[in-house]
């Protein structure tokens, strides 16, 4: 029978596998076969020489949690008034849709600047909810918002000393006011929360250092070098 089969089997008793052929039969050829005999020894003998013994780490697990900090609590109320502030805002955005304009402002222009205010007092319902929500992109909502407030504010000022908005349209600017106090204050509380410090041997105050097997560099591979010129490729012949 062809060799090639019983070493297939071989290699595969080597790595703790079954071979094509049964246990008894590949022994029975083992013992007759002298080039099968040398090639299981060269195998054993080459197989020894690539495992390598993994190196003896330390268990450091008992010196990390008792030097790792405590997780911090979670602090809601911040971002539970943001929510509820964002809910508020989402629902007087929602509701100028509904209500119709005034009767002097029924031309297509007023109703569409209507339209385009209650869309952006929604969007900023759905920006303090979503920042409630996930605390960790308040701080990229709040230039946008400080901005929108800051002008908001400029133009409320502008417009009491004309007499063209009346209190109870600056007590609804109210709550953008509030939502980015409480959104700067969900930010900061966000930053504030400890972060794990990396950890190495001085920290712990062991001195085990772990050092792994040496190993022989690669040889640097040789440049490849085309056996033809080639044409640059964004030059081309005009018809």
């Amino acid at each position: 029978m062809d060799c090639a089969l019983f070493r297939e089997s071989l290699s595969a008793a080597m790595d703790g596998e079954t071979g094509p052929l049964p246990e008894a039969e590949v022994e029975r050829h083992l013992r007759g076969c002298g080039a099968c005999q040398a090639w299981q020894d060269q195998a054993q003998r080459l197989r020894r020489s690539m495992l390598r013994q993994a190196p003896a780490v330390p268990d450091l697990t008992a010196a990390i949690l008792e030097r790792a900090p405590l997780p911090s609590r979670e602090k809601w109320a911040a971002r539970v008034a943001l929510g509820l502030v964002g809910l508020v805002q989402s629902g007087l955005g929602f509701a100028e849709f509904l209500v119709p304009g005034d009767a002097h402002a029924a031309h297509a222009g007023a109703i569409h600047l209507s339209n385009e205010s209650a869309a952006w007092n929604l969007a900023l319902g759905i920006g303090l909810l979503w920042a409630a929500l996930r605390p960790r992109t308040a701080g990229a909502q709040l230039p946008l918002v400080a901005g929108f407030a800051l002008v908001l504010g400029v133009a409320s000022a502008v417009d009491v000393s004309d007499g063209q908005v009346g209190a109870g349209r600056l007590l609804t600017h109210s709550l953008l006011v509030v939502g980015l106090v409480l959104m700067f204050v969900v930010h900061r509380e966000q930053r504030r929360r400890p972060a794990p410090a990396p950890l190495n041997a001085d920290a712990l105050g062991t001195d085990d250092e772990v050092r792994l097997p040496e190993h022989d560099a690669p040889a640097p591979l040789a440049p490849v070098r085309s056996r033809f010129p080639r044409r640059p490729a964004s030059r081309h012949r005009a018809a």
